[in-house]
């Protein structure tokens, strides 16, 4: 059952869509940069439907400024996706849910943040090209352009200050992130930045060929089958 509704978090009306399953497993997920709920060629609809059959919940919402959501994408914070992420994370967790998360791009940046944060409370965490930003950020004009949206440096600021690779490495949940051979955004460096440091339980797997978002079907259906795969098993350990 899929129930579409307006909450709010950090102070902020976020839309969002609930995949319910009847469960107390649930799977929160954190769209892109620029993208949205649906996440990048509607993937996150298909991971949560088949989550769904797996007796897992999901929600999805979009971030301040990025799709239903009130505000606009100039004014986003990176600050603010991992606060809302957490606060969505702990709404649950209040609730005796057992959560795990998913993000993709900046939000799989976010939600390694998020995870630093939520400690063992966590089932696992997914993060599909996560951007650690270990790069010298290059300001240039007032706001950054891409794709016809505009946001302000102040995301890009706080998303380098926030550390992503320390965050990585306090992560105490079972992680599994998919980085891409040909991403056109998220650098070798920034790949190998994470890579160096990653735990036993935490596994990464380099996708030959692949691009950042634009996958093939065959592709895109590889990525979705590990990412349930993982989150199945993760969930029914200690069941």
């Amino acid at each position: 059952m899929e129930i579409i509704k307006f909450i709010e978090v950090n102070k902020k009306k976020k839309a969002t869509v609930i995949n319910d399953a009847g469960s107390k497993n649930i799977v929160i997920f954190c769209h892109g940069f620029r993208g949205s709920k649906i996440g990048p060629n509607r993937f996150f609809v298909k991971v949560a439907r088949e989550l769904e059959k797996q007796n897992i919940s999901s929600l999805r919402f979009d971030q301040y400024g990025s799709g239903d959501s009130e505000g606009d994408f100039i004014d986003s914070r990176f600050d603010d996706w991992v606060k809302t992420t957490e606060e969505i994370a702990n709404n649950y967790l209040s609730r005796r849910y057992k959560v795990s998360l998913l993000g993709q791009s900046m939000g799989g940046s976010a939600v390694l943040v998020a995870a630093s944060h939520l400690g063992n409370k966590l089932k696992s965490v997914v993060a599909w090209v996560p951007d650690p930003s270990v790069d010298v950020l290059k300001i240039d004009g007032e706001y950054m352009e891409e794709g016809g949206q505009r946001v302000s440096w102040d995301f890009w600021k706080q998303a380098h200050q926030a550390n992503i690779v320390d965050c990585f490495k306090k992560i105490t949940a079972p992680t599994y992130i998919f980085f891409c051979e040909n991403d056109e955004y998220v650098s070798t460096e920034n790949q190998q930045a994470l890579i160096s440091v990653a735990q036993s339980h935490q596994k990464i797997e380099i996708l030959k060929g692949y691009t950042h978002s634009s996958w093939a079907y065959d592709q895109a259906s590889k990525v979705i089958q590990n990412t349930i795969q993982f989150l199945v098993s993760n969930f029914r350990l200690g069941n």
